[in-house]
């Protein structure tokens, strides 16, 4: 399963109004081509930042040169060690590693939101999907998180909201 694919950036395109880029995968790498130039642009990282120059919000990708550092470095996170969650010790490694980030950040880089938040929200949607109320309460920095996120609809755009609702677990 390879979390950082072509659907993944046709959402993060469009959270960015920018035209979505011809992209396909090549052996788990995403490849993409500029239709104007022919150029080819080749992994998911190099991709989105791409996406951001031709976006109307280069801030997105952080507003002074720490946050351009994190963002990247979320980035990378997301093609490295989230992009194969194929197993469950692997998705737990992941979520507790975030909600230790997220422990004391409102958002990956700190107060604001930038693009490893959209990523990442892209990213792990399909896992927080499949997580129990007792496991998403395990996980209470990463829910809370995913749940701010969630709120926005331009980002959610057409997926399911997830529910964090705690009363389950007392049901």
């Amino acid at each position: 399963m390879v979390l950082c694919n072509v659907q993944c950036l046709e959402k993060i395109s469009n959270y960015l109004d920018v035209s979505p880029v011809q992209s396909e995968m090549h052996e788990n790498v995403v490849v993409s081509t500029e239709q104007t130039s022919n150029k080819t642009t080749e992994g998911f990282g190099t991709i989105i930042q791409s996406l951001i120059k031709n976006s109307k919000c280069p801030e997105i990708l952080g507003s002074n040169s720490e946050e351009e550092a994190l963002s990247r470095q979320w980035l990378e996170y997301a093609v490295v060690c989230i992009n194969y969650a194929d197993t469950l010790a692997n998705t737990k490694r992941i979520l507790q590693e975030l909600n230790i980030a997220l422990r004391d950040n409102t958002y990956l880089t700190g107060t604001k939101k930038t693009i490893a938040d959209i990523t990442l929200y892209y990213v792990l949607h399909s896992i927080m999907q499949k997580l129990t109320y007792q496991e998403k309460a395990q996980y209470v920095h990463v829910s809370r998180w995913f749940d701010n996120m969630q709120q926005e609809k331009k980002l959610r755009q057409q997926l399911d909201m997830i529910s964090f609702y705690l009363l389950h677990l007392f049901l």
